[in-house]
């Protein structure tokens, strides 16, 4: 892969700044970060100099391609040859470690200064090539993280590189999307814990595994090559895929839950990766035990039909219509500010009815809605179709 080397230069912005802000201001463009007053080793071990090199950390963080960040002191060449030099690198260094940068992905070194370069402190950093990102975040709504461990999670925001090997974790009726480079696309639930430890695309081919560590997902997977591989797994199962659109989940007792929208998932157990795959064909389900068992397919439910309100104001009793669903036990309601579901999305599940009044006072404003249907075997079909209705007061 290519990498990208740039480097970050600690300039002193003019004027300088805001005297609750220990940077004077942090900037990072054209290769640079720009800082309202200068850094040495005696000012990067001082608390506003700590709060001031935190504060680059948290730049470089939600940057997110750097991978690794080299502290170079230019200094004359007698500081040079005394060691001085890299001592005033290494001080720095060692600030950044201590706001939270991995030690392996810090370095300090005092090289020889060229003719034109001023002297002084600077930081210089390795990244990824923009065309190495395959996966970004798309949407988020809600406390979504993304991070390489659930120690070092970092809140996740719409444009974010989401990188190989890393966490992705949702709160409460919280989401994220994320679309791949292919034009693929994955939705992680709310409360769910997924890691994506395989992730390429290059060449016409797509190499991508996810790893539902609770919680489920929803994917969208684009037809790709015959050595295209999408998988989707759990503690006990496998599903793999080439063009579909399923729904991937693990449940609070272990099993883990297939819903197949379009095309066919091919489902195999973990324990015993060359047993014979169990293909499941849209409109149908299945179930892999922790045992590794996998039920046979069986139908979903349809989807429920929106009767009221199709568009307009919410009336006073704040009720949402549908038709009944054969063979459904249960519905799950959802409503949201977009029509993604992301943006202070809730819900509600109600039990053999086919109506539901709003049971919490909706803010006033536009808001989308949509319906889900759940049978006997736990199984929930296609949603319906997204309608809007507007709050008044």
């Amino acid at each position: 892969m290519k990498r990208l080397l740039s480097s970050l230069m600690l300039l002193a912005m003019p004027g300088a700044a805001l005297a609750a802000d220990p940077c004077g201001g942090v900037k990072l463009e054209a290769g640079s970060v720009r800082l309202g007053k200068p850094v040495t080793e005696e000012w990067a071990k001082t608390n506003d100099g700590k709060a001031c090199l935190a504060d680059v950390v948290k730049e470089i963080e939600r940057h997110r391609l750097v991978r690794a960040v080299t502290v170079a002191a230019l200094v004359s060449d007698a500081e040079r040859a005394s060691g001085k030099g890299l001592a005033s690198a290494k001080a720095v260094a060692e600030t950044l470690v201590a706001a939270g940068l991995p030690k392996n992905r810090v370095f300090a070194l005092a090289p020889a200064p060229q003719r034109n370069d001023q002297l002084g402190i600077s930081l210089r950093f390795v990244e990824r090539a923009p065309e190495d990102v395959v996966a970004r975040v798309a949407a988020a709504g809600g406390s979504v993280f993304l991070g390489p461990d659930e120690a070092t999670l970092k809140p996740a925001e719409a444009g974010m590189p989401v990188l190989v090997n890393e966490l992705i974790k949702t709160g409460p009726n919280a989401r994220i999307t994320i679309h791949l480079k292919d034009g693929s696309g994955l939705e992680v639930k709310p409360e769910s814990l997924v890691r994506m430890p395989v992730l390429q695309i290059a060449n016409g081919e797509r190499q991508v595994k996810v790893e539902v560590l609770s919680g489920g997902i929803t994917a969208d997977v684009r037809k790709a090559t015959q050595q295209s591989r999408f998988e989707a797994s759990s503690r006990v199962s496998v599903a793999s895929v080439r063009g579909t659109q399923f729904r991937f989940g693990v449940e609070e007792d272990g099993d883990t839950r297939l819903e197949t929208l379009e095309g066919l998932v091919a489902l195999t157990p973990s324990n015993d990766p060359d047993a014979r795959p169990v293909e499941v064909p849209a409109g149908q389900g299945a179930v892999v035990k922790p045992d590794g068992k996998t039920s046979e397919p069986k139908p979903l439910p349809q989807a429920p039909l929106v009767t009221a309100p199709l568009k307009g104001a919410l009336g006073n009793d704040a009720r949402l219509e549908w038709q009944p669903v054969t063979d459904a036990v249960s519905y799950t309601i959802e409503v949201a500010r977009d029509a993604d579901f992301l943006v202070e999305g809730r819900s509600q599940t109600v039990l053999a009815a086919n109506t539901l009044s709003w049971p919490e006072p909706l803010p006033r404003g536009k808001w989308f809605w949509r319906v889900t249907s759940v049978n006997g075997d736990g199984f929930s079909g296609p949603s319906s179709k997204v309608y809007a209705f507007t709050v008044a007061k």
